[in-house]
């Protein structure tokens, strides 16, 4: 059993014995743990130094009897740069709990993610990006529980970088709704909806963290972020990724941006991102909006957004909600 939390370890938070000894390199944090079989009311005690190699500790965390490791708050972005170079080994690892998986994947996606639009022109970023993704789909196609396993940390609170996040896992889950037999686009796709708002970091903080509604000039700007984000990402993704970055804000009834297209001219992949993306931002609390609980946020979309969405994959997104399979879809286009 883990040691009760204490006032003094506000300022850690836990990180996996196992994961710990699956990394190799050095370590960019310094590493704590809490000695066994003492009353425990103060801050964990230094197990390692930053810039130590794993190598030198690594029978230290196996075999000296501690169980509970912890990291300073402040450095969690450094333990999950490091993890980022393992995830392939972490999603296969057969000892490691789903749930343990979920959440290292997760949190370093999200720290890839606020890189990302801290700096969207970085190569290296972009690199960090696809690599992610592909091991969000890796993830996916590995266990059908990952996907709900991993909707289940999303945060109740609105940022951008957490939003993609969220909008790329449930277009995934998704994805696998419609298209149960096809992956061959669906890395292009997921990488899409991860950079579906990139656009986002061209607008000013002030428009986009305003706690009320926008003003006509403010939203004009705002509508601008699909094709801010195509301009950012054209000729470093795909045309597919492309199409969900431009196109995820089109309406079924033909009155969405930036083009307004209308049914089939959608694209079925920017028809689903769109959906994702809508139900995520319902969800999720905002600077003047609260969070939605699921069932509301669906109803919301059902019976004010008529002409929105497609029906045949809003319902095929109920059904993932609830966990139900449904059949799949016979599309006379291409994705």
């Amino acid at each position: 059993m883990s040691p009760t939390k204490s006032p003094g370890m506000d300022n850690y938070i836990p990180v996996s014995k196992h994961c710990l000894l699956k990394l190799y390199g050095e370590i960019t944090f310094d590493l704590f743990t809490v000695p066994r079989g003492i009353e425990h009311t103060g801050e964990p005690v230094l197990l390692a130094r930053r810039n130590c190699m794993l190598s030198n500790i690594r029978h230290v965390i196996e075999d000296s009897g501690f169980a509970d490791f912890y990291i300073r708050k402040a450095e969690q972005k450094n333990f999950h740069h490091l993890i980022e170079n393992f995830i392939g080994m972490t999603i296969e690892d057969q000892q490691m709990p789903l749930a343990e998986k979920a959440k290292i994947i997760y949190n370093c996606a999200a720290n890839v993610m606020e890189e990302v639009f801290a700096d969207p022109r970085s190569g290296e970023n972009l690199t960090r990006v696809q690599r992610m993704t592909s091991s969000i789909i890796q993830f996916a196609l590995t266990d059908p529980a990952s996907i709900p396993s991993l909707l289940r940390l999303s945060s109740h609170d609105y940022y951008t970088f957490t939003h993609c996040l969220n909008v790329a896992v449930f277009s995934i889950g998704l994805w696998q709704a419609v298209y149960p037999t096809r992956q061959d686009t669906l890395q292009q796709f997921a990488l899409g909806c991860i950079l579906h708002d990139i656009g986002k970091s061209r607008i000013d903080d002030a428009i986009l963290n305003k706690p009320g509604k926008l003003t006509g000039a403010e939203f004009a700007v705002m509508k601008q972020h699909p094709q801010y984000g195509f301009e950012l990402m054209a000729g470093e993704v795909s045309d597919i990724s492309l199409d969900v970055i431009l196109h995820h804000h089109e309406k079924h009834d033909g009155k969405g941006y930036p083009e307004g297209l209308k049914g089939d001219k959608i694209s079925d992949i920017a028809k689903m991102a769109a959906i994702a993306d809508v139900y995520d931002a319902l969800t999720t609390k905002r600077a003047y909006a609260e969070a939605r609980d699921p069932f509301k946020a669906v109803l919301t979309m059902k019976e004010e957004m008529v002409g929105h969405f497609e029906q045949e994959k809003f319902v095929s997104f109920i059904h993932l909600l609830s966990g139900r399979s449904s059949p799949p879809q016979v599309h006379k286009k291409k994705a």
